[in-house]
């Protein structure tokens, strides 16, 4: 005799109702899919980064005493070197960095939206990375942004940037097709 497996004996049912209950129940075309996936890698890149970032700051002693590195000299070192005194720099990423997380967290939800392909999804995008780089920027200090901040992650936002930009357009400008037409003229296969 077997037994019915019930939602409650197997996790498979509740990942599913979350999944369509967060990226919903109907797929997108292919570029949405492409454009989200790129933006979902560099999202997870930034996201994973800030929250290494902000622990290895809050944990500095922990590391000093575990492994002898001492962080908190280091980075007062550069600070002094950024023009910073004391523990301002310090606290500047801290802060910094507990910001971000919050920042890449907005961008995840902004990311669900754009999966369900609504024009909405822009502007939860494009507020936190603005917001973000404006703290590197005028918070941290410009001097920061150019020398400390990597050349991939200035790649990485402007790659993010501009391909929101693009399928913002695009969605904006699409009319009542199902399908996202990247040059925006009927093809036989759109019913021309």
């Amino acid at each position: 005799m077997t037994e019915k497996v019930t939602k409650f004996q197997s996790p498979v049912p509740i990942v599913l109702k979350l999944r369509d209950l967060i990226f919903g129940k109907e797929k997108p075309d292919l570029f949405t899919k492409i454009n989200f996936l790129l933006n979902l890698v560099l999202w997870a890149i930034f996201m994973i980064w800030s929250l290494f970032s902000f622990y290895t700051l809050e944990a500095r002693n922990f590391i000093y005493r575990q492994k002898g590195i001492p962080v908190e000299t280091i980075i007062k070192n550069r600070g002094r070197e950024l023009g910073f005194e004391g523990e301002d720099f310090l606290q500047r990423l801290l802060t910094v960095n507990g910001i971000s997380i919050i920042c890449w967290g907005v961008v995840f939800l902004s990311l669900v939206l754009m999966y369900r392909r609504s024009k909405r999804f822009y502007y939860l995008f494009l507020v936190p990375i603005l917001f973000y780089i404006g703290l590197l920027f005028i918070y941290v200090s410009p001097s920061y942004f150019f020398e400390d901040t990597t050349t991939f992650d200035k790649l990485a936002l402007i790659i993010m940037l501009t391909s929101a930009s693009i399928y913002y357009y695009l969605i904006k400008n699409k009319e009542k097709d199902e399908e996202i037409n990247f040059f925006g003229i009927e093809t036989d296969e759109d019913g021309a």
